[in-house]
């Protein structure tokens, strides 16, 4: 179709002139369109080549010729002209034609290496400021990039803002335009409120108020993050240099860019917040529930044994305040052990021998560090939901020990035991036991995750147990001490 129209556009001139070869050379006109069209769309114009070029001209001439001979009157008249012309006219419109196609195809051939040092650039960008992002946007990491833009665009100066501050200025006009000062362009707070990317070709439009103030050109690309405008990326030319459409495309995709990565950022900061919010309340969660069932145990001994009660009450407010006052997310193994021991005082003085307890525990470990107040629900757990639902009782087994370069805590019991369906729902970690059952579980899910909070997923507990045999409670850890070297 554009073919046809321009061979239709090409031929109006020539109807205009008239002549007696006037309805062959409008009909040629028309057909050389429609045949250059039919080559275009088959080729392309990655594909066409000098050859194809000089051959379609060659086409299109013999078929002028051919219709000057066919339709022109007097045929003699025509004849004569093309023996006069013929050759000559296929000859030069030929080599018209291959000229032009050289000069098209180096326009098209400059363009394509303009849009791949492009493609570079934005690459050697895009590479050099990913990683300055993730500490956010500030002065720092602002200063960094602007210098990284400029250096690759050679501009006149780059800056960076947020709404209301520069946070970055490389190049002229720094001596006015102050990092942590307020912004002086009008043409920032325009682009901030235009929430769109906008062009400014003059030091009027720009509206620095510095008379002297040497840029007159500057582009002006929001850092939108979240559907906000958080920033301003602005590249600045000099000397009546306007800015060109393939640097408000490169800084426009700068900008895109870098607000995409402030939204990772912030995303992920929040993914950081949100997961020591939970970790908090899962650590919340362990004294409460610890202090409602010992405070049992004690209102129990209350009326049998009141001195005994006294001592445990002492037992019990010097327990709560080593581990009330541990501001720390991670303990030593020692402080964690005496704290265990504390607690399984305090229910021996409810069971009494019905609980003994035994300790395989390696003494260099003594330093290890784990997440504070994560054995005692373990201990709480064997005596709970283990031996005091045995008549007999039974015996309470803490070993501690290093294999392979992990920390491995286990705690046993020759108890109750649980059975095969409960024992899968616990075995979960989900929250689903604490919901369905008598409260079993509660202590082990929070330890779980509280580990896996710490360590990562590859840590955490594991449950073996059988109906009338006992339970045994291993928690796999990393072998870390103080110094940061597990």
């Amino acid at each position: 179709m554009v073919g046809v129209i321009a061979g239709i556009i090409g031929a109006i001139p020539r109807y205009l002139l008239g002549g007696y070869t006037v309805t062959a050379s409008v009909l040629a006109n028309v057909m050389a369109g429609l045949i250059s069209g039919f080559v275009y769309k088959k080729y392309g114009p990655g594909r066409l080549t000098l050859k194809i070029a000089l051959l379609t001209a060659l086409v299109c001439e013999l078929n002028l010729k051919f219709l000057i001979l066919l339709l022109s009157k007097p045929f003699e008249k025509a004849w004569e002209l093309e023996t006069i012309i013929g050759i000559p006219t296929i000859i030069a419109n030929s080599l018209a034609v291959g000229l032009f196609f050289y000069i098209v195809r180096d326009v098209f051939r400059e363009q394509q290496k303009v849009q791949a040092q492009s493609a570079q650039q934005a690459i050697r960008l895009i590479q050099q400021t990913t990683e300055l992002l993730h500490e956010g946007l500030n002065v720092k990491t602002a200063a960094k990039i602007a210098g990284i833009i400029r250096a690759e665009t050679k501009s006149a100066a780059v800056a960076i803002t947020n709404n209301e501050m520069v946070l970055s200025f490389v190049g002229l006009g720094s001596d006015h335009h102050l990092v942590n000062s307020p912004i002086l362009t009008q043409a920032t707070h325009q682009a901030v409120n235009a929430r769109r990317t906008m062009i400014f070709n003059s030091r009027e439009e720009i509206g620095c108020p510095d008379p002297l103030c040497p840029l007159t050109s500057v582009i002006e690309a929001p850092l939108v993050v979240d559907g906000q405008v958080q920033g301003i990326l602005k590249l600045y030319k000099t000397k009546g240099e306007v800015i060109t459409a393939y640097e408000a495309e490169i800084i426009q995709g700068i900008a895109d860019f870098l607000g995409l990565l402030l939204d990772r950022h912030s995303l992920a900061e929040q993914k950081v917040m949100l997961a020591q919010a939970e970790y908090n309340m899962l650590k919340a969660q362990v004294n409460p529930h610890f202090l409602f069932n010992t405070l049992g145990t004690i209102r129990a001994l209350v009326r049998t044994a009141p001195e005994q009660a006294r001592a445990r009450i002492k037992d019990l407010s010097d327990f709560l305040r080593r581990t009330l006052e541990h501001g720390a997310d991670l303990a030593r193994l020692d402080e964690e052990l005496e704290i265990a021991r504390s607690y399984v005082r305090l229910e021996q003085s409810r069971f009494g021998e019905r609980i003994q307890l035994r300790e395989e525990v390696a003494e260099t470990l003594s330093d290890v560090l784990l997440p504070v107040f994560s054995l005692q629900p373990l201990v709480e757990n064997a005596i709970k939901h283990g031996l005091s639902s045995k008549r007999d009782g039974g015996t309470l087994m803490i070993r501690i020990y290093e294999a392979d370069n992990l920390l491995h805590i286990e705690v046993a019991d020759d108890g109750a035991g649980i059975c095969a369906a409960r024992l899968q729902k616990i075995r979960q970690f989900d929250g689903s036991s604490v919901r369905e059952t008598t409260g079993a579980g509660i202590g082990l899910n929070n330890v779980h995750k509280r580990i896996q909070a710490t360590f990562g997923p590859q840590y955490g507990l594991e449950i073996e147990s059988q109906e009338g045999q006992g339970t045994v409670v291993k928690a796999l850890l990393p072998v870390l001490r103080k110094e940061g070297q597990s």
